[in-house]
């Protein structure tokens, strides 16, 4: 059997990386996009979706990925549930990132729109608790498989 700890390590580091990167985005910038100036906001929300981006999306695919290939390898071995489970969660951490933030970040490319932003504000909350319950998945992976 192949050692899964390698990818177990990628996605503690990518899912604590996304944890600490969703707390800032939830407590400081999405709140802050409200007292950005409505001439300015376009702009402003452009280098924003542009400059997170690159830091998201590297991390969101590799603890995908990552995710996926140990439901693979451990799929034989007594973690089979807990992989699947934390596989189950990252799914629905871009289904709702695809279904929720996505659209509310195309409307407010357009302009500012304090409904729109307090929507966000209020459905990023899910995304919050979603990387939250990913930490001790991945830890319990992490500290059970075998080769820890």
């Amino acid at each position: 059997m192949v050692n899964a700890s390698p990818l177990l390590v990628a996605q503690m580091i990518a899912t604590c990386a996304m944890f600490g990167v969703i707390w800032l985005v939830q407590l400081v910038t999405y709140p802050q996009f409200a007292g950005i100036d409505s001439v300015d906001f376009p702009a402003y929300h452009s280098d924003y979706s542009r400059r997170i981006t690159w830091i998201v999306g590297p991390l969101m695919i590799l603890e995908l990925a990552a995710s996926a290939g140990c439901v693979w390898i451990l799929w034989n071995s007594p973690l089979r549930w807990l992989a699947v489970a934390g596989l189950l969660l990252v799914l629905l951490i871009w289904a709702t990132t695809a279904l929720l933030q996505v659209p509310q970040h195309e409307k407010l490319s357009n302009g500012k729109d304090p409904e729109v932003i307090a929507a966000l504000v209020a459905g990023n909350w899910i995304r919050v608790a979603l990387w939250a319950a990913r930490i001790p998945v991945v830890s319990l992976l992490l500290f059970r498989s075998p080769g820890s």
